[in-house]
């Protein structure tokens, strides 16, 4: 049979939050800057791009941080 884990704490989820902000940011000027440029079409688009950024620079940040706090 499977095993079942042990929950983690609150503070084990607490680096998410960053991350959350970052995606939400992206999603929101993405958006807005797609229907300023095209439409409706082009701000989904841009949006998705811009939550991948966001993401991605928050974990070029925090990635070495969490890994240092390991060593």
């Amino acid at each position: 049979m499977g095993k079942i884990g042990a929950m983690k704490s609150p503070k084990d989820y607490l680096f998410l939050i960053p991350y959350l902000l970052a995606v939400g940011l992206g999603l929101k000027f993405g958006y807005d800057f797609g229907m300023q440029i095209s439409g409706p079409i082009m701000a989904v688009i841009t949006a998705i791009i811009g939550a991948i950024f966001c993401s991605i620079i928050v974990e070029s940040f925090l990635g070495k941080k969490r890994k240092s706090d390991r060593q």
